[in-house]
């Protein structure tokens, strides 16, 4: 029997447990980016709780992103030395953390808001060499690797999108011409700096013309054919049209997929106890499950878990930290 506490290894990282942590929001810095007593305090008790892998808040390019006063900061003069704190506080609990890239806009030089069909040869060369960039910095601040949000309806979803990608070159009509630009990323990465690549998906985008489930599978496919290491699935929203009476939304989609590729697929969205994320484990291929709200009602739940063998968080699923983009819970804010 498999259980959410197991060892394991996530491709090229080992982990303590088959439970990643994805963030969301950074709110808690002070004047200048640098981070408050109250992160280094929520990532030791994450880490020394049982969790497998850490997923970084989200980190935009620049000042001028839509969410960057939400997001966490690469770009302020003390970003290595914190971080490098950070990843080390993980690292003395043997946990891996990720830094996730996760952008809105793109500022391409010429439009600060510049689209994917706007975008020349070489805006798009710049935005590579921003995201290559990123994942240098995460490596000098100690990470393990990079996460590529390419879901919700962040940038790297829109182009990757064909509702929004109507290009005609390279870069623009058929499966692989949309996500080149990720792959070419990837390659790059792995070349210059070699640590562990994450990718995250939606599984469709619930729009006319829009990503499908078919066309989701044959990238995901791709990305794990040109050097990915891992694959989070998400959705861009998890609307009506999904019915959870019976299984979690995403379940379905995870298991074929994780048949249908040879890296690890991981399982995210709405996981709550422990009981139904073993079943999971043992009812299907997947292999690892990610969580973001329950972290943020508490940090350090996963301890009571292990020592217990049950539990359900005591996130109640208000959805209030994401919504008003917080990293604190308003139901339980201690």
């Amino acid at each position: 029997m498999k259980d959410i506490f197991d060892e394991c290894q996530l491709n090229d990282l080992k982990l303590n447990s088959r439970i990643i942590r994805t963030g969301a929001w950074e709110r808690e810095t002070e004047d200048g980016g640098y981070l408050t007593p109250a992160v280094f305090d929520r990532y030791e008790k994450m880490a020394s709780s049982g969790v497998g892998l850490i997923l970084s808040e989200m980190f935009a390019l620049d000042h001028k992103d839509r969410f960057f006063d939400y997001s966490a900061n690469m770009n302020y003069k003390g970003f290595v030395k914190d971080y490098k704190q950070l990843t080390d506080i993980c690292h003395n609990f043997n946990v891996p953390l990720l830094g996730q890239l996760a952008f809105f806009y793109y500022d391409d030089g010429d439009n600060q808001k510049a689209e994917p069909n706007d975008l020349t040869i070489e805006g798009i060369r710049k935005l590579q060499a921003e995201v290559i960039m990123a994942a240098k910095k995460f490596s000098f601040a100690g990470f393990d690797g990079i996460q590529i949000n390419m879901g919700n309806n962040f940038y790297l979803s829109r182009f990757t999108n064909p509702y929004f990608n109507q290009r005609t070159d390279d870069y623009g009509g058929n499966t692989l011409n949309r996500i080149r630009i990720v792959l070419e990323i990837i390659k790059l990465i792995k070349k210059t700096i070699g640590f562990h690549v994450s990718c995250r998906i939606n599984i469709e985008d619930v729009r006319k013309g829009g990503l499908t489930q078919e066309e989701s599978m044959k990238m995901a496919k791709l990305l794990a054919e040109n050097g990915a290491d891992s694959i989070q699935i998400t959705g861009r929203t998890i609307s009506m049209k999904y019915d959870a009476a019976e299984k979690h939304v995403f379940q379905d989609y995870a298991d074929k997929l994780s048949q249908e590729v040879d890296i690890p697929v991981i399982l995210a969205g709405n996981l709550r106890d422990m009981k139904t994320m073993n079943d999971i484990l043992n009812s299907s291929h997947v292999e690892f499950m990610s969580l973001s709200k329950p972290f943020v009602a508490q940090a350090d739940f996963l301890a009571d878990w292990k020592k217990n063998g049950e539990g359900t968080s005591r996130c109640k699923g208000c959805n209030n930290c994401y919504s008003k983009k917080e990293s604190r819970c308003f139901q339980y804010d201690d």
